[in-house]
């Protein structure tokens, strides 16, 4: 699977973490994080209802679970419907 981002649809953040494990060993974890983040960048309203909201002083940032690998999670962030950003990816266990 090939990502072709526009400009700043990804932080810098983000595109390092991605970087790291595309390079790591569990390609399925990679293609898994890939697929929450072109629905992420497709659909946000729909995600948008499965992703926990985190209020900010900013705009609202969102977390969406990465199904079936618990517990990797992408933070997004969304101005308009337009306007989406993958922030970050990382493991987050409440």
């Amino acid at each position: 699977m090939s990502l072709s981002p526009k400009k700043d649809e990804y932080s810098e953040i983000a595109d390092a973490q991605l970087d790291e494990l595309e390079m790591a060993p569990d390609a399925s974890l990679y293609n898994q994080i890939l697929n929450v983040c072109e629905q992420i960048l497709d659909n946000p309203v729909s995600v948008r209802r499965f992703s926990a909201t985190i209020a900010t002083n900013d705009v609202p940032r969102f977390r969406s679970p990465v199904p079936e690998k618990d517990p990797y999670k992408v933070l997004w962030s969304m101005i308009q419907n337009d306007s989406v950003r993958i922030e970050a990816v990382f493991p987050y266990s409440a």
